[in-house]
């Protein structure tokens, strides 16, 4: 065994020889350069794909870009804290918190900071654009997963994120050389002490870093087209509408047989030798629901109901306002009596008194009416949902693939946490904290996924927002 583990470290090593009872030799590994440089590649990946997939919907980068400059050092800062905090050792400070360089970065901490950057910037920023923030949800944190998959592999340069011990070394040794060769820790990673026996682990890197890959492939060709799926097919419903390879009745239609079907944009169709039109899969569904653009005259009636709702609010705070004003006139009036000693204090007091109460319950009433979340509350979408979807095809709404990103990756945590260090814990050291905070994310998605697929787009949708189709 000990001739075994001396060639592995010369290999790895090269001109060091690992004699099992004598301390490492070196801090960290020759190529733990390439950590930082996994890191920043797998960053550049998710904004790379995220802005593939904004230009793909037709959504301007320039809000994106901008929000990338604000959250992306939030976000480095963030990792930097949240992983370094319970850190020990005779050489660290507390203003080490902050150094990113070194090692010790969270994803929970960076998530938590710059994804809460992210959020406040383009939420604002949708107020002028009239995107959703759903939209940008969906665009992009799913795409977190790309660089978590890319990232974890700095973990195995860095000898971090390994998992439980290996005894028997036929468990790894099938791994490339350049990857078992590296599943030890230098350090006592509770204690910042070096060890004095080498211990090979799992690669639990690995394991997230496949686990997180598949999971984005999941959510971006699965659970993004799963409506296809299981809604009702167009050309069932309209199948002269509808030409195309799945339409039995109508493969392909000449030009003149098309009905009116009103889109935003000119659809795309292909032709066949006869010169028939037909559609493609995909323009299928952009023309059934994504594109289809229903009368203005039925939009704008429902976007007026919607309006009005918001008016009733804004004038029963102006109501308000004007009734306060006009008592504490009155009251005036009467103080200005008794201080001329026209009336009596007495008769001060029952006057104001009075007024109070005359004008309690109508206070009272445009209080409620005037409140802005309540009327948030009471706001009704679902006139206009129904004109958008007349046939009630199946929508995954937007927002629902940003819910199941924080659902799958937070079930992927459970199960591989079970065998990481405790020191590399979310919460380090504490399992049942840890516990604690990831339920809480899996509950908070698990929320977004309910709220964006059954509340919010019969709510709170209006004329002229972008959610996953523009109206």
């Amino acid at each position: 065994m000990k001739e075994q583990l001396n060639l592995i470290m010369i290999n790895f090593l090269s001109d060091v020889i690992w004699e099992n009872g004598e301390k490492i030799p070196y801090e960290s590994d020759p190529l733990s350069f390439l950590y930082s440089l996994l890191v920043v590649t797998g960053v550049l990946t998710v904004i790379f794909v995220s802005a593939f997939k904004l230009y793909k919907r037709g959504i301007p980068l320039k809000d994106f870009m901008n929000g990338i400059y604000i959250s992306l050092p939030v976000g480095i800062i963030g990792a930097s804290i949240f992983g370094k905090l319970g850190s020990s050792g005779d050489q660290w400070k507390l203003y080490m918190l902050v150094f990113f360089w070194e090692p010790g970065m969270s994803f929970f901490g960076s998530m938590l900071c710059g994804g809460t950057a992210a959020f406040l910037w383009l939420w604002h920023k949708s107020r002028q654009s009239r995107i959703s923030i759903y939209v940008y949800a969906d665009c992009i944190v799913p795409n977190i997963l790309l660089g978590q998959s890319i990232g974890r592999w700095g973990n195995l340069f860095n000898h971090e994120i390994l998992g439980r011990e290996v005894h028997d070394l036929n468990k790894i040794n099938w791994l490339p050389n350049f990857i078992w060769h590296r599943l030890f820790y230098f350090k006592d990673l509770s204690a910042s002490s070096e060890l004095d026996t080498l211990q090979f682990r799992e690669p639990l890197f690995l394991y997230e870093s496949f686990a997180t890959l598949f999971l984005w492939l999941l959510i971006t060709f699965v659970f993004a087209n799963l409506w296809k799926i299981i809604s009702k097919k167009p050309w069932k419903i309209d199948p002269e509408n509808f030409p195309c390879k799945a339409n039995k009745t109508f493969k392909s239609i000449s030009e003149e047989n098309l009905k009116i079907y009103n889109t935003q944009t000119t659809i795309e169709y292909l032709k066949d030798k006869e010169g028939k039109l037909y559609l493609s899969n995909s323009w299928v569904w952009k023309k059934a629901y994504t594109l289809y653009e229903p009368s203005k005259d039925l939009t704008q009636k429902a976007q007026f109901k919607i309006d009005q709702r918001k008016t009733l609010a804004i004038k029963a705070q102006e109501k308000y306002v004007a009734l306060i004003r006009k008592n504490n006139e009155e009251i005036q009036k009467q103080k200005s009596k008794l201080e001329k000693s026209k009336i009596t204090k007495q008769e001060f007091n029952n006057y104001r008194i009075q007024l109070k109460k005359d004008s309690r319950s109508e206070l009272k009433k445009l209080k409620f009416e005037k409140n802005r979340f309540i009327s948030f509350l009471k706001s009704d979408s679902k006139e206009l949902y129904e004109i958008n979807n007349p046939n009630s095809y199946k929508i995954i709404h937007s927002g629902v693939l940003a819910g199941i990103y924080i659902v799958g990756y937070t079930m992927i945590r459970v199960i591989l946490d079970q065998l990481r260090n405790p020191y590399e814990l979310t919460v380090k050291n504490n399992v049942v904290l840890n516990s604690l905070f990831l339920t809480g994310f899996l509950i908070l998605g698990l929320s977004i996924i309910i709220f964006a697929q059954f509340i919010a787009p019969k709510k709170w949708r209006e004329e002229g927002w972008l959610y996953e189709k523009s109206y």
